[in-house]
């Protein structure tokens, strides 16, 4: 696999926190065991400096949806109630 870095010239922008294949689940109101987890399959950079990261969810027809990061939950925070 290739190694791809970006470089950015303005200085508002930071890294991302999660990487491409970063197992991470969509934050909701219900029990964290039940939050829908998946993996990421693409990052954007919006133009407010806000990372976008696009998620194929764990089903059986791999549903997709582009989350913001305060929607997300990395593993660690829900693999110990999995």
């Amino acid at each position: 696999m290739n190694n791809i870095t970006i470089r950015f010239s303005d200085y508002r922008a930071q890294s991302p926190k999660y990487t491409f294949n970063s197992r991470v689940a969509m934050r909701s109101n219900c029990d964290p065991s039940k939050w829908a987890i998946g993996r990421v399959t693409g990052l954007r950079l919006d133009d407010n400096n806000i990372w976008n990261y696009t998620i194929v969810l764990d089903y059986p027809l791999g549903y997709c949806d582009e989350l913001t990061e305060s929607e997300l939950a990395p593993e660690s925070e829900f693999a110990c109630v999995s």
